[in-house]
């Protein structure tokens, strides 16, 4: 959504061998056909996308199919296109 702009940090979880921790995850997102591309007041003037634009069920899709350490955009990126003629 960011264009490349922000990156996102990997989370990881520091375990305490003192005392013990439980942990809930929640996963949010759009409808699962909803179209991700960047933000049109995040792109400066005439710059070009690096991402093709894709659906969340095409991300969470790519995703469940990657391992944690993978780059889960790496699929979407148009420098990975290939153009047929």
């Amino acid at each position: 959504m960011t264009n490349g702009r922000f990156k996102s940090v990997k989370h990881r979880v520091v375990a305490n061998s003192v005392k013990s921790r439980m942990s809930m995850i929640y996963f949010g997102g759009p409808p699962l056909s909803e179209k991700i591309a960047p933000l049109p007041s995040l792109m400066e003037r005439e710059e070009a996308s690096l991402y093709k634009e894709f659906t969340w069920f095409e991300y969470k899709k790519s995703a469940f199919n990657s391992r944690l350490s993978d780059n889960r955009l790496g699929r979407f990126e148009k420098k990975n296109l290939v153009v047929l003629s």
